[in-house]
């Protein structure tokens, strides 16, 4: 059986495994945002069909496990993963309950002006917007493919803030869902990379392409508590 020292896990065999919420975090918002996105770029499925249905995914995989992942990093001590991990599961949860109750309130009060509601997303994804600007800012002396997550995610959101500010472009929501769609692929890869680790669950490893850093610490890569189990 196996028992918590500190911040590691020490299981049976004598075999020391730390903490790594990172791949459950990569993961929750890359599936949650690709679902997402492929009813905003009208891919399958008509663009006018409503993403209700993916907002069950929206509330239980991108909110509450990715929150939970955060947690998890901000146990160890890496507050970049957990502000990215807690932050985006609240615009998911966010996101979900938007769409729960503007659906309860459409079926119960009848239809409301779109326009209002339209503007409303605008500022909501405005919003989202400067706080993903400022994560890229945050996160440029980390590693290529996230920083390429980070601007590929900040085209995602202002071409659909743009699109609900000019009540619901379709053109420009189609290019924000296929932009969204690239974007998970990217956080997809970041998610595995951060997950396989060559000899010991993987034949190989994915390349992150560090950039070149002073810090002592690492801001995407190897989370705090295995730092500090590396050292002498």
């Amino acid at each position: 059986m196996s028992h918590a020292a500190g911040d590691v896990r020490v299981h049976e065999y004598g075999l020391k495994k730390p903490y790594n919420a990172a791949p459950i975090g990569y993961c929750a918002f890359a599936l949650t945002l690709f679902v997402y996105s492929m009813y905003m770029a009208g891919a399958t499925v008509p663009i006018s069909s409503t993403p209700a249905v993916g907002m069950g995914l929206a509330l239980f995989y991108g909110g509450l496990i990715q929150f939970l992942a955060g947690l998890f990093e901000l146990r160890i001590g890496n507050n970049f993963k957990a502000l990215l991990f807690c932050s985006y599961s609240g615009y998911w949860f966010g996101l979900s309950t938007l769409y729960a109750t503007s659906f309860f309130a459409g079926t119960t009060t009848g239809a409301t002006d779109l326009s209002i509601t339209y503007k409303a997303l605008g500022v909501y994804y405005l919003g989202w917007t400067i706080f993903t600007l400022l994560m890229l800012i945050a996160c440029i002396r980390s590693n290529v493919l996230l920083v390429v997550f980070f601007f590929f995610l900040l085209l995602t959101y202002i071409l659909l803030t743009a699109s609900y500010f000019l009540l619901w472009d379709q053109n420009l929501s189609r290019a924000g869902g296929a932009i969204g769609i690239v974007t998970s692929l990217i956080l997809w890869y970041i998610g595995f990379a951060s997950f396989m680790i060559k000899g010991e669950n993987a034949y190989f490893e994915l390349p992150m392409f560090k950039l070149p850093t002073n810090l002592g610490t690492d801001l995407t890569g190897e989370s705090a508590v295995e730092v500090r189990v590396q050292k002498p």
